[in-house]
Parts: structure tokens; C-alpha cells; sequence
């Protein structure tokens, strides 16, 4: 059916069909047009007609249609109360109807969602409508609603309600309680709905209980939407939270349990037990409980569970391990007391559930979540432990013991397979067992709160049993164990005998001899150990050897190159002040990596940075000098390759025998590469040489204004570093990559307080800084801004004026090139950030630029916060939050600003206002409440203007009124800055933009 074919119908055949094509096989455009036709049908004045006649066919899918616009109807239009008790009638009739008609599952239950949309909208019409609905079900007419007494009986009534009957009237108190559940419990408007939801809860109770809430057998099958229509009324009961209708809903947990035993019901009864006891524990009596446990030590529970066990993890076999958990979540406390063996014998059951056979996520299903109830176990246990203990542990008893059950069954489970069956894992697989694996790692730091050093000491002796055996996957499994365990025993030496065990064993000498005998995923973990515990090696400087000549050996091995990298980095870095008398070696031992073709990029730059760092502890300045030149020769290798191929045509290729690149490529293409390689690798020197965190800090002190004598080798070594990064900015600086690690070159020595070849003078940082770009000119900004800031913090305050008044005009020049046309948000946040931040620290340099560069960046700030950008609409909320509140010691200064302040004033509350009535979106409500708080606050005349934006014709929303106006200001004037203020926003948004998240009334 083409799109434009599609007439409006005039007639009920004509609806009928243009219902039909709606669920037949056409185009989405003509699916939405016919929706867009038939939804401006119910709605029309003729919806209550063309429902009863759609509700008159005989075709199933019309009859739906007719019930849903009956839905419609009942939503969108009020009723007088006649009226709406003849929609009841009829809605009841055509329910008869279609029962007696047979009409399929889908048709009833959609009358009966109309029933309880007629419930929710009139139910004072409507008061007893389950025990009014059975009554009409059992009489086959629609009675009338007085007809039905609130003493009348309805045992006999449910019992003679045929199958198809009882499952009508069980679906609408599904729905009642599944529509009640969404209606506000607190909102005084329906106070009295949810009063009649709840006396109907007991004809609902008296309904389920029917046959013990399996119903009566159609055809011999049980159905399980009793058991759901328990569920539902659950969770309405969770919102509205009344002792006598929890009272009702408790008469039904035994009935429920005893539904697991049957087959058709044991996937409803488990997922609504095992919701209930995840996540309302308190919902559960003491009998329910024992009577779970007795189910949990049934035959029919061991089946399932040895199921489980032997690797079996079909769907109804998940769900009872889930259910498990669940039960055992109910019961953690109990389960705490070693002296309650019912619940230890069930604790030891989950325990065992980590044994299942198969991989974790990939074959076993239940593994993770089990891990995630022991995790909560033991934090548990440690608070319960530490709070109410301080005797010694005793693991050999519960329930201690089956922690370390669960640790022994743990660390066997994350075992990598064999490399065929790894590979036939598909990505999803890998990542969900991986993810497994730090599941692992995360579990085994909180048992170590518990254990401490005898968990350190079971995973070495796994490790050397592992290299006795050449077990290689219990070796990697034991290391990553133990790896896992590094930032918990950082503290101190207590554990030092014990890895003294292991990295003083035959490991380095076995790692050393290659993948022909360690596989590489074991030799991968084990590097990453020398990486964790670096502090062991800065406490025994004896064992550093090996461990660095184990990590250059592998670091050529592609396979091994980045962990053995970072463990380079790492270790270097800790131990920098053990090492500067071996930094030539270190120099040699980069230039030799350097020849090797396959030399991975990544592990290039921390090897260049791990030798930086020692370089930065040479105690010696002329040695240390000597040493950073020698690295730094290497880098400028790489810049002279990379500009002279790029001074090549474009089509030239790199000669083969160049002993850089492997593969011939582009000219252009190696040039750009070679360049980002040698940028990272001096920002990875740049970062090396910093001062380490623990390093002291003068904090008394400060910048007197003298010169300090100029270290002519150090000015000529950072010269050298400017022009490298000049010409790489010159010919590269289109590529957004090089702009990046240029910016954080600079940075690196912006935080430092000490001479270096990377605390460049700010004169040459300004210059540098405010020269030509062609890509990412928005990081530029952004990183002046923290030059700027540091400047501000640092020694070398003295600079700030003069360096302002550059950078200023030329960030003021780049948002003027700003437009709507091609706008850039990730520049005008920046920009109007590092205005920000200099007007918070020297006002005074800001607002003694010219006034056409000052009224620009007002009103750019204005434009900001009245875009649609989130980003540069936040900075624009700070920016206003900090010049509203604007105070300087200097007078005419403060003149400026409070002349500023007068004239923008009103602007800024039009902008505010205008956000506030529905422009801006939900997220943004707490940044713009900042600034109206401060306005509040901080000057007189903040009611007028706020009022007069209020009252502006212009203001977004017509769905509020002028007193609602008038108490939005009363409230946000009264409250003077209050925190609350953001409570009074959000909500007069809301009424704003008319939404709702109460029921449709």
C-alpha cells in the first residue's frame, strides 16, 4: 500500500481494513501513516462509536483495536459519572461476549487492561471491582454495581468459575496491581484510589488461593498466571506498604513454594521466590523459611543442584542456582553463625556451586553470581567479625572454611583452556570470562582483609608447586591470584619472606628461556608480577637485576613487549635512586632495542621514560645532563627521518633497506607516523623526568621577584626542545594526534617547581602557545589555561601580567572567529574557561582590556548560555556563577565590574529564566541554579530583573500561570542560596514543560 494512497475512512469497513493493513508486511512510512490516521480516529468525538462497532467484529485483531481505543478514551477524555458507569457496562458486556465468542488470549487481556483504566479514572464508581467483575463472570451479565454487597460470599462463586473464567479475572488483578504500582503512593490526589485498590486485595487473595494458586486444570495444564498476578500485587506492595495487605499477601508464600514441584509452574514460583527474596528479605516469616530449607534438602533439590555441579546450566537449572543465591542472600546472617548447622550445611552448598564444571560465562552460567554472593559474604562477615570479635580466626571452621572453599575453587575456574579452545571462544566470551577474572581478583583482596598473609603465602606455594610441575596454567592462574593481591600488601614489608620464595625460585631462569617452554599468557602474567610488587624490589635492590635483564630480554618479543614494558616503567620509576649508576647501561641497552625492526611503539616510549626517570635521580648535574642528551639524540633521529621524508614528493616511497620502517609505505605516511612517535616518546621523557610525588615541597618559600642566575646549558638544552617541537607543530600540526602530545609536553612542566628541560621560560611557552595552528586549536586553549594556572600557583608570578596581555587578546580573537555557521563548542568552552579562570585569580587584568573586547566576551557568555550545547552552556553557568560574585581589593576594578553587572544584569536573567522555563534539559538544571543562586544572593535588584524575564512575552512555556510565576520567585527570593533552590527549579522545569510522571489522569 502506497503511502499516498491512503485515505482517511469514512466508513466502520474502511477502518476495519485500514486496521488489517496494520498488521500486515508494509513499508514503515505506510505502518506510521496508518497510525498517524487511526490514532486521530480514537481520538475524535466518534471514538466511543467506532470502539463498540470495532468490539462487534468478529475479527480478532479489529476486536483488540476497539479495546485499545476504548484505553484511549477513557485517558484522554472526563466523563460524567452516568456516563462513565455505561462505558463499565458495556466494557463488561463485550468481555462476556468475547469469552462465550472464544476470543483469543490477546483480546481479553486487553479488555481487561481497559477494565482497570476504567478503575483507575472512576474508581468511586467502581469501588469493589474484582468481587463486581466475579459476580458478572459467574452470571454471564453485566449486574449492576449496587447489586453487589460488600458481605456477600464469594468462595462458592470463585470455585464455580470455569478455567478460561478464573484466568479473565486473575489477569485483571494482575493489571490492577501491575497500573496501581505506577501511580504516585504519596501524591495526596490519589489517596483514595490506592484505599480502594487495597479492599479489593483480599478478593484478590481469596481468588489466588483457589487451588492453592495453580488454578483450576484446562485440559490438564496448570497455568502460571496466578503465580505472576502474585508477583505483580508483590511489588505494589513494596511501594505501598500496608501490614494488612502484606498480612494477605504472607498467606500465599507456602502455596507458592509448593508450585516449584510442578513442572508447568516451577519457572513462574522460582522467579517470583527468588525476586522476593533478593530484593524483600523482610516480606519472608521465620515458617517460610523452613520451609525453604527443607525444599533446598529435598531429592528433587539435590537433582537440580548435582545437575548443576556436573556442568548441566540449561535455563530451569540457572534459575535454581539463582534461586540459591537468592535464598542465601536472605540468609547471610544466619549463615554467619557457625553454630547454625541447617544454614551452614545450605552455606557449604553455595560453596560448592564455584566447582561446576565448565569455563566461567562461557559454559558456566552460574559462576559470576555466585562470586558476587560471596563477595557480599565476606564483607559482611569482616564487618561482623571486626565489630563484634577480636579472638583469632579460626579457618579450619565454619564459617571460615568455606571462604577458603571458595578461594581454592576460584583460582582452579579462571584457569585459561588450551589456546584451540580459547580461540573458538567469540569475543563476547573472551571479554565475559576476563571480566570474571577480576571478579576473581576483586573477591581475593576482600578475603585478604580477612586472612592477610597466609592468602600471600597459599598462592606463592601454588605458584612453586606449578614450576615443580611445569603446570603452565596453574602457574599463571597463581600469579595472577597474587598479582591481585599487590595493592593490599603495599603497606610494609610482613610479606617479603614470602615473595623473596618466589622471585628468588627458578621463575626468572625459566621465563628466561621463551615460549618454548613457558607459554607466552603465562609468561605475560608472570612479567606483570615484577610490575606489581616494584616495591619489593625497591626494599631489596639485589633482586633488581634479574628482574630488569627478565623484563629487556622480553621487551623485543612482540607477544611479551607491553607487559614487559610497563613492568619496565614501573620498576624504574619506584626504584629510580638505586639505579643512576647503571644509566649508560640502560642508554645502551635502549639504543641495541632500537635495531630491532619489531620494536613495539608503545613499549618504546616507557622504556624512553623508565630511563628518564632514573636520569631525573642522577645526583650529578653534569652526568645527568650527559645522560638526558645522549636520550634525547635517539628522538631527534626519528624528527630529522621524519621531516626528510616529508619534504619528499607525496607518491615517493620509503627506500627498503631505510632500517626504520619494515614495509615500503607512503612517504607522507611514515613522516606523520615517525613524528607521533618521537612526540610520544619525549612526552614519556618529559613525564619521566618530573620530580616523584613523594619528592619534598617548599611550601614557605616564595617568588621574591629576584633573578635567578640563568643555567646557560639548560637554556640552550630547552631552546634545542622548542624548535623540535616547532618544526613537528609547523609540518604536522593538521593532525590531531600531534596537536594532543605536543599539548602534553607542555604540560609536564607546568606542574613542576624545579629548573628543568621541560619548564620552559613563559615567554617561550606564550609564544608558542599563540602561534599559527591548523587542528585542535581548542586543546591550544585549554592547555593555556592550565599554563596559566600555574603560573598563578607557581614561582614565577611575576610573569602574569605580561603574559596576559597576550594570551588574552589572541583567546578573545579565536571566539571572534567563532560563528553560527560553523560553530565549534569544544573551543568556545575553552575559551570562556580560561577567561574564567582568569578573572577568578586576576580580575583586574582582565577588566583592564578594552571594552569592546569585554562586552564581546559578555555577551559571547550570554550566547552560550542560551545555546543548546551542554558543555559550553556549563562553562558559560560558571562563568557567570564567578562574576556575579566578583569582589577585588582594587576600587576601580570593582567599579567596572558592578557597572558590568548593572547592565547585564537583566540579560543574564532573561537567559537564566529562559532555561529554567523549559529551554534547557534536565541534566543542566543544577549548573544553571548556581548562578540565579548567587544573583539571589549577591545583588538588590535580582527580584526585579528576574520578575521582568518571568513576565517577558518571550518566556518559553504557556503551561504556568502568573501565580505560579510569582511563587517560583517568592520561593527562590526566600530562599536565599539555599541548596534547596535546586529542588524549586527542578520542579517549576517540570511544570514548565508540562510532563508528568504520574499515572495519565
Amino acid at each position: 500500500m502506497e503511502t499516498t494512497q491512503i485515505p482517511i475512512p469514512t466508513t466502520l469497513p474502511e477502518v476495519e481494513h485500514l486496521i488489517r493493513e496494520l498488521y500486515k508486511p508494509n513499508p514503515s512510512t505506510t505502518i506510521a501513516r496508518i497510525q498517524e490516521i487511526l490514532q486521530g480516529l480514537q481520538r475524535s468525538p466518534g471514538g466511543w462509536q467506532l470502539a463498540q462497532g470495532l468490539l462487534a467484529s468478529p475479527d480478532e485483531n479489529v476486536k483488540f483495536f476497539g479495546a485499545l481505543t476504548i484505553i484511549v478514551k477513557l485517558n484522554t477524555e472526563s466523563l460524567p459519572d452516568d456516563d462513565a458507569a455505561s462505558v463499565l457496562r458495556k466494557l463488561i458486556s463485550w468481555l462476556i461476549t468475547s469469552l462465550r465468542g472464544g476470543s483469543r488470549e490477546f483480546v481479553l487481556r486487553k479488555l481487561c487492561s481497559a477494565l482497570v483504566t476504567h478503575f483507575i479514572r472512576y474508581s468511586h464508581t467502581w469501588p469493589k471491582c474484582v468481587r463486581h467483575l466475579l459476580h458478572c463472570l459467574d452470571t454471564e451479565t453485566s449486574v449492576p454495581v449496587e447489586d453487589v454487597k460488600d458481605d456477600s460470599h464469594i468462595e462458592h462463586v470463585i470455585q464455580a468459575l470455569d478455567p478460561r473464567k478464573y484466568l479473565v479475572v486473575t489477569w485483571f488483578a494482575m493489571v490492577l496491581a501491575e497500573e496501581s504500582e505506577k501511580i504516585d503512593t504519596k501524591s495526596t490526589k490519589y489517596i483514595s484510589l490506592h484505599e480502594r485498590v487495597l479492599d479489593n486485595a483480599g478478593d484478590v487473595v481469596a481468588i489466588l488461593s483457589h487451588h492453592s494458586l495453580q488454578g483450576p486444570r484446562d485440559q490438564g495444564v496448570c497455568s502460571a498466571d496466578p503465580i505472576y498476578c502474585l508477583q505483580a500485587w508483590l511489588l505494589y506492595a513494596q511501594r505501598n506498604f500496608k501490614h494488612a495487605l502484606i498480612q494477605k499477601l504472607q498467606t500465599l508464600v507456602q502455596p507458592v513454594i509448593g508450585c516449584l514441584l510442578v513442572d508447568e509452574l516451577y519457572e513462574a514460583a522460582v522467579e517470583l521466590l527468588s525476586d522476593a527474596l533478593a530484593n524483600w528479605q523482610s516480606f519472608f516469616l521465620q515458617d517460610h523459611f523452613e520451609s525453604l530449607y527443607s525444599i533446598f534438602e529435598s531429592q528433587w533439590s539435590r537433582q537440580k543442584y548435582q545437575a548443576i555441579i556436573q556442568g548441566d546450566f540449561d535455563f530451569d537449572l540457572v534459575q535454581f542456582g539463582t534461586f540459591m543465591l537468592a535464598f542465601g542472600d536472605a540468609q547471610m546472617v544466619e549463615m554467619m553463625d557457625s553454630t547454625n548447622e541447617k544454614a551452614q550445611g545450605f552455606l557449604a552448598g553455595l560453596a560448592g556451586l564455584l566447582s561446576a564444571e565448565g569455563h566461567p560465562v562461557v559454559e558456566d552460567k552460574i559462576f559470576v553470581p555466585t562470586l558476587e554472593f560471596w563477595s557480599a559474604f565476606v564483607e559482611n562477615l569482616v564487618d561482623t567479625l571486626y565489630t563484634e570479635s577480636s579472638g583469632r580466626l579460626q579457618w579450619d571452621k565454619p564459617p571460615l572454611s568455606q571462604v577458603m572453599q571458595v578461594v581454592s575453587s576460584s583460582w582452579r575456574k579462571i584457569q585459561y583452556p588450551s589456546l584451540d579452545e580459547y580461540n573458538s571462544w567469540d569475543s563476547v566470551e573472551r571479554g565475559g570470562f576476563a571480566e570474571a577474572r577480576k571478579d576473581v581478583a576483586d573477591f581475593l583482596q576482600s578475603v585478604y582483609t580477612l586472612s592477610g598473609k597466609p592468602l600471600v603465602s597459599m598462592f606463592a606455594d601454588l605458584i612453586l608447586q606449578a614450576l615443580t610441575n611445569s603446570t603452565w596454567s596453574e602457574l599463571e592462574a597463581a600469579s595472577f591470584c597474587l598479582g591481585a593481591l599487590s595493592d593490599c600488601v603495599s603497606d610494609g614489608t610482613s610479606c617479603d619472606d614470602i615473595l623473596t620464595c618466589v622471585f628468588g625460585s627458578p621463575l626468572f631462569e625459566l621465563l628466561h628461556q621463551g615460549q618454548n617452554v613457558v607459554p607466552v599468557r603465562a609468561r605475560q602474567t608472570c612479567l606483570s608480577l615484577i610490575e606489581r610488587y616494584s616495591e619489593y624490589f625497591s626494599n631489596h635492590a639485589e633482586s633488581l637485576p634479574a628482574a630488569l635483564n627478565l623484563l629487556f630480554s622480553a621487551v623485543g618479543d612482540r607477544h611479551l613487549a607491553v607487559p614487559s614494558s610497563k613492568s619496565i616503567y614501573t620498576l624504574c620509576s619506584s626504584c629510580r635512586s638505586l639505579l643512576t649508576t647503571e644509566v649508560d647501561a640502560f642508554l645502551e641497552q635502549y639504543r641495541s632495542l632500537r635495531d630491532n625492526p619489531e620494536f613495539d611503539s608503545l613499549a618504546e616510549e616507557r622504556v624512553v621514560g623508565a630511563i628518564a626517570s632514573i636520569i631525573q635521580a642522577v645526583p650529578d648535574d653534569a652526568q645527568k645532563t650527559s645522560a638526558f642528551e645522549r636520550l634525547l639524540v635517539f628522538v631527534g633521529i626519528d624528527v630529522d627521518s621524519s621531516l626528510r621524508l616529508w619534504s619528499c614528493e607525496g607518491a615517493s616511497l620509503v627506500d627498503p633497506s631505510d632500517p626504520r620502517p619494515v614495509v615500503p609505505v607512503l612517504a607522507l605516511e611514515t613522516s606523520l607516523q615517525l613524528a607521533i612517535r618521537a612526540l610520544r616518546c619525549l612526552s614519556s621523557i618529559a613525564k619521566g623526568l618530573q620530580a616523584p610525588s613523594e619528592a619534598p615541597v617548599d611550601l614557605v618559600t616564595e617568588d621574591d621577584g629576584t633573578q635567578v642566575q640563568e643555567d646557560t646549558t639548560l637554556s640552550q638544552t630547552q631552546i634545542g626542545i622548542m624548535n623540535t617541537l616547532v618544526r613537528l607543530k609547523d609540518t604536522f600540526s593538521g593532525n590531531s594526534e600531534v596537536v594532543d602530545v605536543i599539548c602534553t609536553i607542555l604540560r609536564a612542566g607546568f606542574s613542576e617547581t624545579e629548573p628543568g628541560p621541560f619548564v620552559f621560560p613563559p615567554q617561550m611557552v606564550t609564544e608558542f602557545i599563540t602561534s599559527t595552528w591548523h587542528s585542535r586549536i581548542a586543546i591550544v586553549v585549554n592547555t593555556a589555561s592550565v599554563f596559566v594556572t600555574s603560573l598563578s600557583n607557581g614561582g614565577q608570578k611575576r610573569y602574569i601580567g605580561q603574559i596576559l596581555g597576550q594570551l588574552l587578546p589572541w583567546v578573545f580573537g579565536l571566539l571572534h572567529q567563532i560563528s553560527d555557521l560553523e560553530p565549534d563548542p569544544e573551543l568556545a568552552q575553552y575559551g570562556l574557561e580560561f577567561v574564567q579562570r582568569v578573572m577568578a585569580r586576576r580580575p583586574e587584568i582582565l577588566m583592564s582590556q578594552p571594552t569592546n573586547m569585554l562586552e564581546f566576551i559578555f555577551l559571547f557568555a550570554i550566547k552560550l548560555l542560551n545555546g543548546s550545547e551542554p558543555l559550553p552552556k556549563a562553562a558559560a553557568a560558571e562563568f557567570w556563577t564567578t562574576f556575579i560574585v566578583l569582589k577585588t581589593d582594587d576600587q576601580n576594578t570593582q567599579a567596572i565590574v558592578d557597572n558590568a553587572m548593572s547592565y547585564l544584569g537583566p540579560q543574564l536573567s532573561q537567559s537564566l529564566i529562559q532555561n529554567i522555563g523549559g529551554k534547557a534539559s534536565r541534566s543542566e538544571l543544577d549548573k544553571l541554579s548556581d548562578p540565579l543562586k548567587k544573583l539571589v544572593v549577591q545583588h538588590v535588584n535580582a527580584r526585579q530583573w528576574l520578575e521582568a524575564a518571568l513576565n517577558d512575552p518571550s518566556f518559553p512555556s504557556d503551561k504556568v500561570s502568573a501565580e505560579d510565576k510569582a511563587l517560583f520567585l517568592k520561593k527562590i527570593i526566600s530562599l536565599r542560596g539555599q541548596r534547596a533552590t535546586n529542588q524549586v527549579v527542578r520542579d517549576f522545569w517540570l511544570a514548565c514543560r508540562g510532563s508528568s510522571f504520574a499515572y495519565t489522569s
